[in-house]
C-alpha cells in the first residue's frame, strides 16, 4: 500500500529544509564578510572594547595595567582667578576595562601652561608651571612634588624637560631686557632633586631653547638618562642651530653639534632610542635638496645619512620610515635600513587628509596614523568646518590600509596612539578631542586583530 504523507507534513519538511538553506547561506555570507573585511577590505572597521569621556591634554601614558590620563576639567571661564590656568586631573584607568581607578586634581596652574605626564622609577609625574608632583600608580596617593626655586619664569608655559632616577630637569630661556620686542635671552637649564639644585647649565651666548621650523617644532627631551638640548644661538658670524646633549644624573656636556647652515638648515628631528635622527634641507641652485642622518645620542657620533628631502617619521626594530614632502602635502614614504641608512623600499599611504602625517605609531609590521576627513567648509572660512577624525592602520611593507577605527566626528587627535602589548590582546588606544560645545572627548581602546 503507497503511504501519502500529509500536506502538513509535507509543508514541515520544507520549512526544515528551507531553514537549514538560509542558515548555510547565512554561514557562508558571515564567513565570507569576516574574510574580506580582513583580508582585502580596505574599509574593515573595528569597534572600540571601551570608552572613556575624558579631554586628554596631553599624551595619555600607559604602564601594563593601567592608563593615565591628564584629563581637562569643565568649568566656566567666570569662576577662573585671574592667570589661573583650566583645572585638570589625573585619571588612572584600568588598561582592559577602562573602569576609572581614581582620580586626582592638580595644583593650579598658569594660562597656557603645558602639562605633561612621566612614569620613572616607579611613580607617575605630572608637570605644571612651577614643578611636578608625583603620586604612586597603584593608588594614587601623593608621593614626592618638586618645585622650581629658580625663577626662570619667563612664557608662563611648562618648562619640565623631562624627569631621570628622580632627577627633574626644567629651564627656559630668560630675557636679558624688560620689552619682549626688544629683548636678548639666555638660556637656563636645571637639574634638580625633590630636596635641591644638583647642577645648572648656563651658556653665555645670546639664545633660546627649541627650535622653530616649518610645520613642527625641535623640543628638548630627556631619553636614557641624557637630555638632548635643541636651541638657536646668535653669534658675531650670524645664527647657528645646535644640539647640546647633557648627562642628567652629573650635568656633564658630552657634546654639542651644529646643523648645517644656509642655503641649508634643520627641518626636522626625532629621537628613537640611542639614536638621533635629523633631517637638514635646502635649496642649492634653485633646487631641493636634503639629507637624513643618523647620530648616536652618546657620543655625537654620526652613524650614517642618506640622500633625501624628508622628515623621519617613525622607526620600527629594524627600519627607518621616512616621509617625502610635495610641497608639504603628500603621503609618500621611503624605508630606510636602520642600521646602514641604506635604500629599501617605498610606498604611499591611502589616507584621506592629504598633508603631511603626524604622530604616527610603528608596532609589529603596522602603522598607525590619524587621519581625518574636512566637510561642510564655507570657502575662505575654515573655521565653520566639520573635522571627523580617526586612526588607520597601515601594513608597514605596502603601505595598504589593513583596518581602521569609526569616524569621530567634530574631533581632532592631537597625540599619537598607544600601542599596549602588555595586554592580551594587545590593545590601540588612543585620545580624541571634541572641537564644539555640544559633545565629548574621548579616549578609546580598541583590541588589535
Amino acid at each position: 500500500m503507497q503511504v501519502i504523507p500529509s500536506i502538513s507534513k509535507l509543508r514541515y519538511s520544507k520549512k526544515i529544509t528551507d531553514f537549514f538553506k538560509y542558515f548555510l547561506s547565512a554561514l557562508l555570507l558571515l564567513t565570507s564578510f569576516h574574510f574580506f573585511a580582513y583580508g582585502n577590505n580596505s574599509e574593515a572597521i573595528i569597534q572600540p572594547k571601551w570608552t572613556a569621556n575624558l579631554e586628554a591634554i596631553a599624551k595619555p601614558v600607559a604602564t601594563n595595567k593601567q592608563l593615565f590620563v591628564i584629563n581637562k576639567i569643565k568649568t566656566q571661564f567666570s569662576d577662573l582667578k585671574i592667570n589661573e590656568g583650566i583645572p585638570s586631573e589625573l585619571v588612572a584607568l584600568d588598561i582592559a576595562s577602562g573602569k576609572v581607578l581614581w582620580q586626582k586634581k592638580l595644583p593650579p596652574s598658569q594660562p597656557i601652561a603645558r602639562h605633561q605626564l612621566f612614569l620613572d622609577n616607579g611613580t607617575i609625574y605630572v608637570s605644571h608651571a612651577n614643578g611636578l608632583v608625583g603620586f604612586k600608580p597603584e593608588t594614587g596617593s601623593p608621593t614626592v612634588s618638586f618645585k622650581y626655586t629658580e625663577d626662570v619664569h619667563e612664557r608662563t608655559s611648562d618648562r619640565t624637560m623631562g624627569i631621570y632616577q628622580d632627577i627633574a630637569v626644567y629651564g627656559d630661556s630668560r630675557s636679558l631686557q624688560n620689552h619682549d620686542y626688544k629683548s636678548t635671552y639666555r638660556i637656563e637649564v636645571f637639574g634638580i632633586s625633590k630636596d635641591k639644585t644638583l647642577w645648572s647649565y648656563k651658556p653665555n651666548i645670546d639664545g633660546m631653547i627649541g627650535i622653530s621650523v616649518a610645520h613642527d617644532s625641535i623640543e628638548p627631551v630627556v631619553q636614557n638618562g641624557l637630555l638632548f638640548l635643541p636651541s638657536f644661538n646668535d653669534t658675531p658670524s650670524g645664527r647657528i642651530e645646535q644640539f647640546t646633549v647633557i648627562d642628567v644624573t652629573s650635568g656633564k656636556v658630552l657634546w654639542k653639534w651644529e646643523a648645517p647652515q644656509k642655503p641649508d638648515g634643520l627641518w626636522s628631528t626625532k629621537i628613537f632610542g640611542d639614536t638621533i635622527y635629523t633631517s637638514v634641507f635646502g635649496n642649492s641652485d634653485m633646487q631641493p635638496s636634503g639629507r637624513i642622518s643618523a647620530i648616536d645620542l652618546k657620543t655625537g657620533k654620526e652613524k650614517w645619512s642618506y640622500v633625501a628631502t624628508g622628515k623621519v617619521k617613525t622607526v620600527s626594530d629594524r627600519e627607518v620610515f621616512v616621509w617625502q614632502s610635495e610641497g608639504n602635502a603628500g603621503n609618500n614614504f621611503v624605508v630606510l635600513d636602520k642600521e646602514t641608512g641604506g635604500f629599501l623600499r617605498k610606498f604611499k599611504l591611502p589616507r584621506v587628509y592629504d598633508t603631511e602625517p603626524k604622530n604616527l605609531t610603528w608596532s609589529d609590521g603596522l602603522i598607525y596614523a590619524p587621519d581625518m576627513e574636512i566637510k561642510n567648509a564655507t570657502f575662505g572660512f575654515y573655521g565653520s568646518a566639520d573635522n571627523n577624525s580617526w586612526v588607520s592602520a597601515f601594513d608597514d611593507k605596502s603601505g595598504k590600509l589593513v583596518w581602521r577605527t569609526p569616524t569621530l566626528l567634530n574631533s581632532h587627535i592631537y597625540h599619537a596612539p598607544i600601542i599596549s602589548k602588555a595586554s592580551s590582546p594587545k590593545r590601540l588606544i588612543f585620545a580624541s578631542n571634541f572641537l564644539k560645545d555640544d559633545g565629548n572627548s574621548k579616549v578609546q581602546a580598541f583590541s588589535i586583530p
